[in-house]
């Protein structure tokens, strides 16, 4: 390897190799393992783990296992794209190895200039090929996150309705309820709950990250979310026993007294007195249709003042029977009624129980009125002084009459039904079933087909620019920028309106009639005053536009003065043109308008578009609508004018002696042709020298033609000189007008 053109062929090579392995091998391999990430994320369907929070149920796929898909497939598609790169300079280094090993046992020579060389091809490779297979992974990742969007937007749509439709019937029924079993008592806001099918806990059955109106256990089973749920088993949340159905419509009321042991007899007989079987769990019963909790705290929660207040039930009582046995202020009845009392002056008015019942032991019989007074003669006055300035209505009864006054602390008085026992079925426990793991076909196709679509957009957005499908302001003009892009001269065409340099020879002027003082020259861009044919005895007059030869405009336009056209109707005018003898009719083109009231448009005139060269243009006042020639004496014509389309690329600059200076006025080069000028009949025109097929930028060329005009010949001519501008196989035309003596003296009028 020591001659230096076998290095320098070496050298090539090898970077052509590397860069052609980069092109041709990595960036397919790229784009080959993104798209496999993406099925494998989107395509087939996988197990969904166990929820961090614990709950029974399958997460929504929009909400929460999209976008974890989303991240996993870009950050896969990453570790992939750095694997492959690493696979390629794997690659260079293993070819300059074996190219540059020499013979001596395991060594190498010329390696690290070679690598000069080569590792500023292989970074300026690798990182075209990381931002082109970067492109290529991010525009279908945007679509997907587009449609993600969209699909999570109708989603918090869904979800603010099944949102509003459950707060709506929570706030329709009664407020959080306690736990009827004796034991617990504590609130229960939301019950748990339970699946039919395997009996999983749900606490989390409402509009949210599980689903909106519908909820998907882990067995398969679909629990409802907003109408329905409460048809499913439910228990506590706080002590996982069994609901009964309408729990949480009864009427709770609370037993207050000292000991466990008092309290427990009371119970026993108020519940033998309604009816119902003592000892039953939960002490829940129907009466007169009505549910009512008959409540009784375990152990001492009346000891201490901790206690009492950890109660969640006093604050949901609906009444309370206070007993009493020993009226002393220092005795543990008086204390565990005084203690309930500061709990219920905190409250606020709403949540204070309706009714008081003071059971005084000492008082087997007796209405109200009498156990008052007993209870007073014996010292108890500080008591009832304390119950009246609660403000709640209490009542004093004996301890013989408990089933009549537990009717009224519920505020079902008057009612001699029994109590029907509430009992709810026990709770079973949760069955060893198989989890069925969601597949959320639907949703992860979704996502699929939107990565394919945006893998498919760039060529098939290419495919529907260059059919030119799409009109040029769709998509917020992204037609109409991409054709200039593609075909930057055709934004240089533009209309030329050539009477604006109109000269008293060109172009001759002529008309059936004129009105005193408004000649057609009147009506001239750029002249103050219109052509009107009023005075005039006869019908169908016209005016009349000679051009001296062919032109190939692109249109005329005829203006009338608004408040001569007094029909709703077009103008009575007609343009046409003539090629010799022959007329050529001009299709009807773009109205002008003008608002007349709320819902009429009147049109006072047109552009008429052209569709062949003519070398005459007439305005005929004719119609079918007027009766008479009134109706064209009415008419006062304000401005005409003839266009031709033509491309400021190239600025044409005719000079005396038949010469035409080309002006490239882009910073590129150009393509041209340059035409033979039109020319009036009997005028001929001889190129001298062959012009250049390339003008380069801000370059010019001066063509020159051989000009002669017919014998006798003492005016001024027109001529028409037109360039072709070729780019990408489209076409545009530069023209310029100029008027020529016979001794080919030009006045340019472009």
């Amino acid at each position: 390897m020591a001659n230096p053109v076998v290095l320098l062929l070496a050298i090539t090579l090898l970077v052509l190799l590397v860069v052609g392995y980069g092109v041709l091998v990595t960036l397919p391999k790229l784009v080959w393992a993104q798209l496999r990430t993406v099925w494998r994320t989107f395509g087939r369907a996988a197990h969904t783990p166990p929820d961090p929070h614990g709950e029974p149920a399958i997460p929504a796929y929009l909400r929460v296992t999209a976008p974890r898909d989303l991240r996993a497939t870009w950050w896969d598609g990453l570790e992939q794209h750095e694997r492959l790169m690493g696979d390629a300079e794997r690659f260079m280094v293993g070819r300059v190895s074996d190219a540059f090993r020499g013979p001596q046992q395991g060594g190498t020579t010329g390696q690290g200039c070679l690598m000069l060389f080569l590792r500023p091809a292989f970074l300026l490779t690798a990182v075209a090929v990381i931002l082109t297979a970067t492109a290529l992974s991010i525009l279908p990742l945007l679509f997907a996150l587009l449609v993600w969007a969209l699909c999570c937007a109708l989603w918090s749509l869904w979800w603010a309705v099944g949102a509003a439709v459950a707060r709506t019937g929570r706030a329709l029924r009664r407020g959080p309820a306690p736990c009827p079993y004796p034991d617990c008592g504590r609130t229960i806001d939301r019950p748990v709950r339970l699946c039919p099918t395997c009996r999983a806990r749900h606490r989390q059955l409402v509009p949210g990250r599980y689903g909106v109106f519908h909820h998907r256990c882990r067995c398969g089973t679909r629990l409802p979310a907003v109408l329905g749920g409460r048809r499913l088993d439910a228990c506590c949340p706080h002590c996982a026993k069994a609901l009964p159905a309408g729990y949480e419509q009864a009427r709770v009321v609370v037993l207050v007294g000292r000991s466990g042991t008092q309290r427990a007899g009371v119970h026993r007989q108020a519940l033998a007195e309604l009816g119902a079987t003592p000892g039953i769990e939960p002490p829940l019963m129907r009466t007169a249709g009505t549910p009512v909790l008959w409540y009784d705290p375990s152990g001492d929660a009346y000891g201490s003042q901790e206690s009492v207040a950890a109660l969640d039930v006093l604050r949901r009582a609906h009444g309370l029977l206070l007993v009493v046995d020993d009226h002393a202020p220092h005795s543990d009845a008086v204390h565990a009624v005084t203690r309930v009392l500061h709990i219920l002056t905190a409250l606020p008015p709403r949540r204070r129980p309706h009714r008081l019942a003071l059971l005084y032991t000492r008082a087997v019989r007796g209405d109200t009125t009498a156990v008052r007074a007993q209870l007073d003669a014996a010292g108890g006055g500080h008591l009832l002084r304390a119950l009246d300035a609660t403000g709640i209505p209490m009542r004093c009864v004996p301890a013989a009459a408990l089933g009549g006054t537990v009717r009224w602390l519920a505020g079902t008085a008057g009612t001699a039904d029994f109590g029907e026992s509430m009992t709810p079925p026990p709770v079973r426990p949760a069955e060893n079933t198989t989890f069925r793991f969601p597949r959320h076909r639907v949703a992860r196709h979704t996502l699929l087909l939107a990565h394919l679509a945006g893998y498919l957009a760039i060529p098939l957005a290419l495919a529907i620019l260059q059919t030119g499908a799409l009109p040029p302001s769709a998509f917020f003009g992204l037609p109409g920028a991409y054709d200039k892009w593609r075909h930057p001269l055709t934004s240089s065409v533009r209309q030329v309106d050539l009477t604006a340099a109109a000269t008293r020879d060109w172009p001759q002027l002529s008309a059936s009639y004129s009105a005193p003082g408004h000649p057609p020259s009147a009506a001239l861009p750029g002249h103050g005053g219109y052509w009107s044919v009023k005075g005039s005895s006869k019908k169908g007059n016209w005016l009349r536009m000679d051009f001296g030869m062919p032109l190939p405009l692109s249109e005329v336009s005829v203006d009338f003065d608004p408040d001569s056209v007094t029909s709703f109707f077009s103008p009575g005018a007609d343009v046409e043109g003539q090629v010799g003898a022959r007329t050529v009719m001009f299709p009807s083109g773009h109205p002008h308008e003008q608002k007349q009231g709320a819902y009429l448009m009147k049109t006072y005139g047109y552009d008429d578009p052209v569709p062949e060269a003519v070398d005459s243009v007439r305005i005929g006042l004719g119609s079918a609508f007027a009766k008479d020639s009134r109706d064209e004496q009415r008419l006062r014509l304000r401005e005409f004018s003839i266009r031709w389309s033509s491309s400021d690329a190239l600025r044409l600059h005719p000079a005396d002696g038949g010469r035409l200076a080309v002006e490239n006025a882009t910073a590129r080069d150009l393509a041209i042709t340059v035409r033979p000028p039109l020319l009036p009949a009997g005028w001929h025109a001889t190129l001298v020298g062959r012009p250049p097929r390339t003008l380069g930028a801000h370059d010019t060329y001066e063509a020159r033609w051989r000009i002669t005009a017919p014998k006798g010949t003492t005016g001024r001519a027109p001529v028409a000189y037109a360039v072709d501008i070729t780019e990408d196989d489209h076409t545009v035309t530069a023209r310029c007008l100029a008027l020529l003596t016979a001794s080919a003296a030009a006045e340019p009028l472009c």
